[in-house]
């Protein structure tokens, strides 16, 4: 299964060099939230609100391959109801995995911008 996305508006603070990660939100986004997040749109919300990541799925960020490496236990829910996941780009720890974490591998966090496709690979 693939399910599309495209980023239709990042943050004041939504990127930073620093902090390898990044904050996905769909369109419902307080304020607050939009200031620090980057909001994307699904091409087919009735398919995404189906969706499940685990290891071993991809995500595309544009043309950049990442492998799920894990995935926190309120990720998929957040990501099916509100388009809301966080993007970490380190390896999953063994312990204190956060719980609307996604980490992906390798580790360089790509560019994103306005109209930045995100592509979810999920094997059935």
């Amino acid at each position: 299964m693939k399910i599309t996305s495209t980023v239709t508006a990042i943050g004041a603070h939504a990127i930073s060099k620093k902090d390898a990660m990044i904050i996905l939100f769909g369109d419902s986004a307080t304020d607050a939230l939009r200031d620090v997040s980057v909001i994307q749109e699904f091409d087919q919300p009735a398919q995404a609100k189906k969706m499940v990541l685990k290891h071993g799925d991809h995500v595309y960020i544009d043309d950049i391959k990442y492998r799920v490496n894990g995935v926190g236990k309120l990720a998929n829910s957040n990501l099916q109801q509100i388009g809301h996941a966080t993007l970490i780009f380190k390896p999953m720890p063994s312990e204190d995995v956060l719980g609307n974490a996604v980490y992906l591998i390798p580790t360089a966090i790509p560019s994103f911008k306005v109209g930045t496709v995100i592509r979810y690979e999920i094997e059935d």
